[in-house]
């Protein structure tokens, strides 16, 4: 199976306003995690959001195409091996990660954007992530030849640059270790960069751009997840 990542930037005139509250602080992002256009064309989409979760929430209340939405409980919440979100109790205003499930009603740029791939081959390969200034990265697995005439068709002001094409190989996890998904993206995008190269080519800061965040941020993912590894290993 033939796997492509495109990263798109979608201009501020174009840019859904959630997507456009990123940019508002340092790692904010969303991930789409799943979605279906049901039979009346409403949106409906799963999304896991990093960000303030109070003023987020109240910037979502005032888009217009937003139908109806709900989220989980109040809190930094994580999700146990079944999938379960647990609560730890943390306040409104702090940088959190939440689940939201929305319906929507779609139209414009943005409604060809999702056309464009809709009448290809293509599967998406979740998540399809929101990033702060209009950035999107989308992993597809599907016919590479269709790539172009999904790209053609997108509104003009919406750039993209594909940075990978491949083999579809899967993730890949340790049974029994409990790395997040976002340890796991650090150490995906710390060896991409070269910070496990001999002699290392990359540094922390390089794995923050790449991540969209600190470099503290990023330091902090590294170090858990090497420790978990490490001690699964030597454990093991």
């Amino acid at each position: 199976m033939r796997y492509v990542h495109v990263e798109f930037r979608f201009p501020p005139s174009i840019r859904h306003p959630m997507h456009d509250f990123l940019d508002g602080g340092d790692g904010w992002r969303s991930e789409l995690l799943t979605w279906r256009r049901l039979d009346d064309g409403t949106l409906a989409t799963l999304f896991r959001v990093t960000a303030p979760r109070g003023p987020y929430l109240e910037r979502l209340r005032a888009v217009d195409s937003i139908e109806r939405f709900e989220v989980g409980p109040p809190g930094s919440s994580t999700a146990d091996d079944d999938g379960v979100v647990v609560d730890d109790g943390a306040g409104d205003e702090s940088d959190e990660t939440f689940y939201l499930r929305a319906h929507e009603t779609l139209d414009g740029p943005l409604d060809a954007f999702l056309g464009a791939f809709l009448e290809t081959e293509f599967l998406s390969v979740p998540p399809v992530v929101y990033r702060s200034e209009g950035r999107l990265s989308l992993g597809v697995v599907g016919p590479p030849e269709q790539l172009r005439g999904a790209l053609s068709a997108l509104p003009d002001p919406i750039d993209s640059d594909i940075d990978r094409i491949g083999s579809y190989a899967g993730g890949q996890r340790l049974a029994g270790v409990e790395v997040t998904d976002r340890q796991i993206e650090a150490l995906r995008a710390a060896r991409r960069v070269g910070y496990y190269d001999v002699p290392r080519t990359g540094s922390v800061a390089d794995v923050a751009d790449a991540l969209d965040c600190s470099s503290s941020t990023a330091g902090a993912h590294l170090r858990k997840a090497e420790a978990t590894l490490v001690d699964a290993y030597l454990d093991g």
